[in-house]
């Protein structure tokens, strides 16, 4: 069988290899085993055939798979010629395969370029003798066919403009081609093409036609298949259909009227096209064209402002109204004042009435009008703010005043981001009116009453506006202004409603970002006049100091707030002034070096900070000065300067220090106090700066201290965190047990013969440390397994520690350059979970799905239990639900036997704190998969409403009321976490009847509506808000009997 034989019988079932049979002929052709000749001649009887349109076309597919495989240079210029002649005959005669006779032309085309007269050829060919294209019912056909013209229109530009100029026939035949075409993806194609003669031919004869063939598409409502695998969304038409409307001002008469005639839809959606082809009209339109329609465009965009339906199309109104001002903007004078005029003459109406939500409309209207440039800006400044200022002044009313202020504040605004967009700008016009403003607005701020919160902030973001405005007011101006802002945020001391001074602070910090140096100048002085070098104890200007630091968020005022808190510092040192004090300004220089906004090189923050801030207090530490209060504020500090920079910047720093730090770190004489500073110190090192050697020292020194019972328990948090550290970052993993051993923390040595309770805490600190880090597994699991074989006899604090292992810790982080695996918190949940679950489940009572906290007994298990369900609960604390769900299952029971734990009625507040949290973990875990996976739930309905019932009441509700004074201080240390869980047990409780089936939970409505009654009375507030929450849940079920009091 010869090839187009073969390929016309594989045609219909296997495409693939019809496209492999074309490309053996097309190899054929390439190796000259086979003439072009003879190749047509095969196909004469198919291709020919007058009964049978679908085999002729299959014929033609088979060309064009051919032509399609055909490598260059293979075919002559004249063969391809003749091809072309060939396939354009065809098309005249007979256009079945229409699609094939398509892709055969593409395949030619890019075999060799046409010329001028082929390319017009080919397209009146298509145009005139398979028109409309939508005769063609496949897609795919179109497809090939529109592809086509795209090509022809994209590579032939200037040949298809003179057949449209030559041809006065052809521009209908064109828009007539593509009528009725409903595919996504050709009509993508089409609107692309249809911008070629759109923009670049005179089309004015046929512009309504044109016009009608697009907008009849407008708007569009194509919504794709989930599985549509082109991609194509109702955006990307939407975006190529706007293009085409605003393609040419000719479309402007059809255009404008249509749009704004469908703006009076009721949809939504319709109105957000209608709003974004109306931008796109204005952008692309000419200025003249415009002009004609600016009022009538105006009378309609207002609508939407003023009486806001959606506030997104409000947005999308006030956009077009500045993009209208920018493009009269480019003309004459005259356009732009038409345009101005009603809306100027509008918003100086309502102003009347201000403030209303017209007048606020108002303002967003001046300030988007504004946005179309400083000529546009100046004109709505001419016509609006004179009224404006003689309204303010006419008028006794607060609050018509504040609407006023609110409106001139926008049109600062507009001049602030214009100086954005456009730097430079002139601010004549402002300056005209700046004084008056400023004198309203400093009046408003300082003399109105304090109450009138609303009026002072309006007052205050305007003053930031008007000073924000470049050369819109004089130097005496400018420090008038900055005047009144750092009064109030100096002298102002209002609580609660009235207070201002967060938002001052603001404003003055916006200012110095413009005139830093009317800042620097009146700001700085008045400052430091309110920060004495020695106050009294009791006289420390906390508040001035912290807003003084805060003024460091400022870039441009930046060095000048850290010299002069380093100065007050000095002098304050210098003077003997109060811990307290010396502690306030070191915690300012903390503030601006970790929030504000130091100066930086790549990213990091210059080394010239560590060495004029930090140096001296390391030095002051090195000589002795420890104060208790201030050495981790100093650590803190040193940290935030030296953790960013460069290694060798690093091991500078680390050898100045090395030789002071470790005479302070001999074990026989380490001193505990400096422990905060070293751990903050030893967090900003990188690894690689420190010798292995040096580190054992410092280990076995905290070791010491850590293991002393008499040392001061104060620091003993801070001297294992210093072990954690100092294990995960330095300490070489190859050699880890050795270390550790020669530092005499070896975790099996620690635990052995009846270990005490700081040799367990070191053993827990270890063991974080190197879970962390995830470089010694073996040896974590090792110990880790070590830990949770302690759980059978130890006493209860230890299990409580469990809760320490994943805990987060601030040093502990990669920013600090430890070593952080990213897998840890799921390593340690499947080395320590299963084990758990199943040790509490050996201990008897894990079934719960029918059994109380009643029946049960699970608050009378000997320790060995409640160790591992406390332990469970404090891994359980820290991993997110994710790591959860898989086991969930298997975790429930044990949950909620850890709801049944109870404290001994001689408890310390320490402990019973502890209780809550283990009792808050499981609760949030409930929470969890109450809201996610109810299902897993509901064979335990009865165990777990009963328990949350358990937990939700108070013994006491209202505790605190007739006991003593020590009776409460007792009580106040643990009571936020019994309240936290009440309220969490409650917050599950009224999941329940929306997450079960009802069925599974209206047995219990009866008794849980009833307890619940008691917690309505909790003496705390958010537990009875929960407990109103929750029973107004379970009374929805509606039982269908009298609720009983």
């Amino acid at each position: 069988m010869s090839d187009v034989q073969l390929y016309l019988l594989e045609v219909d079932k296997n495409k693939p290899e019809a496209q492999s049979i074309a490309a053996q002929s097309a190899q054929k052709l390439e190796s000259k085993g086979l003439k072009l000749v003879d190749l047509i001649t095969s196909l004469e009887p198919y291709i020919n055939d007058k009964t049978d349109g679908n085999l002729r076309a299959k014929s033609v597919g088979y060309l064009a798979d051919v032509l399609s495989a055909v490598p260059p240079r293979v075919l002559s210029g004249q063969e391809r010629r003749l091809l072309g002649d060939f396939i354009l005959g065809r098309i005249e005669g007979d256009t079945e395969g229409i699609g094939a006779s398509a892709r055969a032309l593409l395949s030619l085309e890019g075999l060799g370029k046409w010329d001028a007269e082929t390319a017009q050829r080919v397209l009146t060919t298509f145009v005139n003798h398979a028109n409309p294209l939508r005769q063609f019912k496949l897609q795919t056909e179109r497809y090939s066919v529109v592809q086509l013209v795209d090509l022809l229109l994209a590579k032939y530009r200037e040949p298809m403009k003179r057949l449209h100029e030559s041809d006065p026939e052809f521009m209908p035949s064109f828009i007539a081609f593509f009528e009725g075409e409903k595919d996504p993806r050709n009509l993508m194609i089409i609107f692309s093409l249809l911008q070629v003669p759109m923009t670049e031919w005179d089309i004015q004869p046929n512009a309504q036609d044109l016009f009608d063939s697009v907008f009849n598409y407008f708007p569009i409502t194509f919504k794709p298949p989930p599985d549509d695998p082109y991609g194509i969304t109702a955006q990307d038409l939407k975006d190529r259909l706007r293009a085409c409307i605003a393609a040419n001002s000719d479309f402007a008469p059809h255009a404008f009227p249509q749009l704004l005639d469908k703006l009076d839809s009721t949809s939504m959606n319709t109105k957000r096209d209608v709003l974004q082809a109306i931008q796109a009209c204005v952008v692309g339109y000419e200025a003249k064209t415009i002009n004609l329609y600016s009022v009538t465009l105006w009378d309609a965009l207002k609508f939407e402002i003023l009486n806001v339906q959606e506030e997104d199309l409000a947005v999308e109104s006030l956009k077009a109204l500045t993009l209208l001002g920018a493009k009269l903007a480019e003309s004459s004078e005259g356009p732009l004042n038409a345009y101005l005029r009603p809306i100027i003459k509008e918003c100086n109406e309502h102003l009347e009435d201000a403030p209303t939500k017209q007048s606020e409309a108002s303002g967003r209207i001046l300030y988007s009008v504004s946005m179309g440039g400083q000529v546009v800006a100046d004109k709505v400044v001419k016509g609006v703010v004179p009224t404006l200022f003689n309204l303010y002044n006419s008028s006794e009313s607060i609050t018509k005043r504040r609407g006023l202020l609110e409106v001139f504040n926008q049109i600062l605004r507009a001049y602030v981001d214009l100086e954005d967009l456009q730097p430079g700008i002139n601010t004549e016009a402002v300056q005209v009116h700046a004084g008056e403003g400023l004198d309203a607005m400093v009046r408003a701020l300082l003399n109105a009453p304090k109450a009138e919160v609303s009026f002072r902030l309006t007052s205050l973001n305007g003053l930031a506006g008007l000073v924000s405005v470049r050369k819109a007011l004089s130097d005496t101006q400018v420090d008038s202004a900055v005047d009144a802002v750092t009064d109030i945020v100096l002298h102002e001391r209002i609580e609660g409603h009235g207070d201002i001074r967060t938002q001052a602070l603001q404003a003055l910090t916006e200012m110095a970002h413009v005139v830093p140096h009317a800042v620097r100048d009146r700001s700085v002085p008045a400052f430091m006049v309110e920060m004495p070098d020695c106050p009294t104890e009791d006289a420390v200007p906390g508040p001035v100091l912290e807003a003084f630091a805060q003024l460091s968020t400022e870039r441009q005022v930046f060095d000048t707030v850290t010299v002069r808190l380093k100065n007050k510092y000095n002098a304050a040192r210098h003077q003997k002034a109060p811990a307290s004090y010396q502690r306030a300004l070191l915690l300012g220089l903390l503030y601006a070096f970790t929030l504000g906004a130091p100066a930086r090189e790549d990213g990091v923050i210059l080394g010239k900070y560590y060495t004029e801030y930090a140096e001296p207090l390391v030095t002051e530490v090195s000589n002795g000065h420890r104060e208790s209060s201030t050495l981790e504020i100093i650590g803190r500090l040193v940290n935030a300067l030296l953790r960013p920079q460069g290694v060798h910047f690093q091991t500078n720093v680390y050898s100045k220090n090395l030789d002071w730090m470790t005479a302070s770190s001999n074990k026989d004489n380490a001193d505990i106090s400096l422990t905060p500073f070293t751990l903050h110190y030893y967090a900003a090192l990188r690894p690689e700066v420190t010798d292995a050697a040096d580190i054992v020292p410092l280990l076995q020194a905290q070791a010491t201290l850590a293991l002393n019972p008499a040392s001061d328990r104060a620091y003993s948090s801070t001297v294992l965190r210093l072990l954690s550290l100092l294990v995960n970052k330095f300490a070489n993993p190859k050699t880890m047990q050795a270390t550790l051993e020669a530092s005499g923390i070896e975790v099996q040595t620690l635990l052995s013969n009846n270990p005490t309770p700081q040799a367990t805490q070191v053993a827990f600190a270890i063991v974080k440390a190197l879970l962390i880090q995830g470089k010694t597994g073996k040896l974590a699991t090792q110990y880790l397994q070590v830990l949770l074989d302690r759980l059978a006899t130890c006493e209860k604090e230890t299990a409580h520690r469990f809760t320490i292992l994943l805990a987060p810790d601030e040093i502990l982080v990669k920013e600090n350059h430890c070593l952080v695996s990213g897998l840890y918190k799921q390593k340690v949940f499947n080395q320590t979970v299963p084990s758990l679950t199943e040790s509490v489940r050996l201990c008897g009572g894990a079934n719960t799905s029918e059994t109380s906290p009643a029946s049960d007994g699970v608050g009378n298990k000997d320790n060995k239990k409640a160790n591992y369900l406390i332990a469970l609960s404090g891994i359980l604390r820290w991993l997110p639900y994710s790591v959860l769900e898989p086991a969930l299952g298997s975790l429930i029971p044990p949950l909620l036997q850890t709801l049944d734990l109870s404290s001994p009625s001689a408890s310390s507040p320490h402990q019973l704190a502890e209780e809550s949290e283990v009792k808050r973990s499981a609760l949030v875990i409930f929470e969890s998969v109450l809201m996610h996976d109810p299902r897993l739930l509901e064979e335990h309905v009865s165990s777990l409403v009963g328990r949350l019932l358990g937990c939700s009441s108070s013994a006491n509700p209202t505790s605190g009321k007739g006991a003593g004074t020590k009776a409460r201080a007792g009580a106040s240390a643990a009571g936020e976490g019994a309240v936290t869980v009440r309220a969490k047990s409650l917050q599950c409780l009224a999941l329940c009847p929306k997450q079960f089936r009802r069925e599974k939970v209206i047995p219990f409505r009866r008794e849980v509506v009833k307890q619940l009654l008691g917690c309505l009375d909790d003496g705390k507030r958010r537990v009875r808000a929960e407990a109103v929450r929750a029973r107004t849940a379970w009374l929805g079920l509606d039982e269908g009997v009298e609720e009983e009091d």
